[in-house]
């Protein structure tokens, strides 16, 4: 099977019903209040909620005096109900990145592999190399009869192997995702463009994200931009918000301590997933 021309992601709530329980999955922060809403003014046939998904585990208290709703945990077939492509085989991530609420527990707990997991190609796994490798190779066997997948959350380049990299290689259109969240980071991901392009994937098949607005300035996220398009491969900035955000993509103080501004922010998102500019001379961001 072939992959289809693009998999979609809502970015918004997803919501379904049981019986006379109504299910809501929330994925960012800045989508609670519109949740609480939906939930405060009520539904015909629901009689209470259920609510869950990676905003509420950050922010449980969000829905405190609401009445007749649940916090949820896992629902099972959930991920699907979002994307019916998706899976996981790991939860959680052994990292602790100060940004991150995977990494830092409050998302997702401890790292665990698990026994079993639907046979899907988008693997939303947070940190699928973490794992030991016998689990990781039942991920590619089982990928290879999908003949394509989409490592959706990254891979951690810092622990790409060349073994991993044969592994993914095995598939006949993998999408690889990797990060370059800090210049600290550049080393390790140079390796593991190396190791991917060795084992034979094509730079088409390689995306990096790269962790824009968290230190450093604008010169300094440019920078790291064009260095990933230095090795003709995609560069796909990433806004950091706070775990606690109410508005998505917002320019916070801190951010605008550095050199931010909402111009600045906007044309590096705009140069890179859209290409209508150059980057601003330095001081015009």
């Amino acid at each position: 099977m072939r992959a289809p021309t693009r998999t979609v992601w809502p970015k918004d709530l997803t919501i379904w019903q049981s019986g006379r329980t109504g299910y809501l999955s929330v994925p960012f922060t800045w989508l609670l209040p519109k949740a609480r809403e939906y939930v405060l003014q009520g539904d015909l046939f629901a009689k209470r909620w259920i609510v869950g998904g990676p905003a509420v585990r950050l922010m449980p208290w969000f829905f405190d005096g609401v009445p007749n709703v649940k916090i949820g945990d896992y629902a099972k077939g959930v991920l699907q109900r979002v994307n019916p492509m998706a899976t996981r085989t790991t939860v959680g991530c052994p990292r602790r990145c100060k940004f991150c609420g995977i990494g830092r527990r409050k998302i997702e707990g401890e790292f665990r592999e698990l026994d079993d997991w639907p046979n899907l190609p988008v693997i939303c796994d947070n940190n699928l190399l973490a794992a030991n490798v016998a689990h990781f190779k039942i991920v590619i066997d089982r990928l290879v009869h999908w003949q394509w997948c989409d490592f959706n959350q990254g891979l951690d380049a810092r622990l790409l192997t060349p073994w991993h990299a044969e592994q993914i290689a095995r598939i006949t259109v993998p999408m690889v995702r990797l990060s370059l969240d800090s210049d600290a980071d550049r080393e390790a991901w140079t390796t593991a463009v190396d190791r991917l392009r060795t084992a034979g994937i094509a730079k088409k098949r390689i995306r990096t994200y790269v962790l824009c607005g968290l230190s450093g300035g604008p010169e300094a996220d440019w920078a790291r931009c064009e260095f990933v398009e230095s090795f003709k491969l995609r560069a796909l900035p990433q806004w950091y918000h706070p775990l606690d955000a109410m508005t998505y993509g917002a320019v916070t103080p801190e951010q605008e301590a550095m050199g931010w501004t909402k111009q600045g922010q906007r044309h590096l998102m705009r140069y890179y997933y859209q290409h209508t500019g150059r980057p601003l001379a330095q001081g015009a961001i």
